[in-house]
């Protein structure tokens, strides 16, 4: 169990107390939250996560000099899904994984460091991304600037996404006064190949990054 781990489950048990052996009893893959009369940014649950980035979170405590932000997926825990098992594989390919962080972009949860998504609320959601109107989208770019400046530990950070998430991240950065420099690969429309050569790059500027050859 990673240090951030530790101290997100720490807090889970702080939040929920007596409830949290419910929490905890929620299987990943299993869809305990989907938007309704309450949009998932307003759930108590979501907001509780946002209080953690804000308040708690610190890119520090990967201990990864370098990152590499996905996006979300209808599949749970993130990691099950083909774009993220591809990313996986370059890096393990690559002997990497000590090194680069893997952070999810997410509507309703701004950004997921990925060792959190076997857990509640990331591993049981739902969050269509037509369901994301033009209000909510404005509320995610906000929130997502303030978190933004809090991966400024890393080095090197790399993005490969979609056209909407793509957007998301380019106007928060815009919004944070370019807080950090973020190289952004776009998959497109032939995704599995282009995020593998993608991650091939991120993975080899990463290690230009740190001055290390493989």
């Amino acid at each position: 169990m990673t240090l951030l781990e530790k101290l997100y489950l720490d807090y889970l048990h702080e939040i929920f107390g007596h409830d949290i052996a419910h929490i905890m009893g929620i299987r990943p893959g299993v869809i305990a939250l989907k938007n309704s009369s309450v949009n998932l940014f307003e759930h108590k649950h979501v907001a509780y996560w946002h209080s953690f980035l804000i308040n708690i979170f610190n890119s520090m405590l990967t201990e990864k000099p370098c990152a590499l932000i996905l996006p979300c997926s209808s599949i749970k825990p993130y990691r099950l899904s083909p774009i993220h098992k591809i990313v996986d594989e370059g890096i393990e390919l690559a002997n990497a994984d000590n090194i680069i962080q893997i952070y999810v972009l997410s509507e309703p949860m701004l950004l997921v460091p990925r060792e959190l998504d076997i857990y509640y609320p990331f591993a049981n959601y739902d969050y269509p991304v037509h369901e994301l109107n033009e209000e909510y989208k404005t509320t995610f770019i906000n929130m997502l600037s303030k978190i933004l400046p809090k991966l400024a530990y890393h080095k090197y950070v790399a993005a490969i996404l979609p056209k909407h998430h793509r957007e998301i991240l380019v106007k928060a950065i815009k919004l944070c006064n370019n807080c950090i420099t973020v190289e952004i690969f776009e998959y497109g429309k032939k995704a599995f190949r282009n995020t593998k050569v993608a991650t091939s790059k991120a993975i080899e500027k990463c290690y230009q990054s740190l001055h290390i050859r493989e």
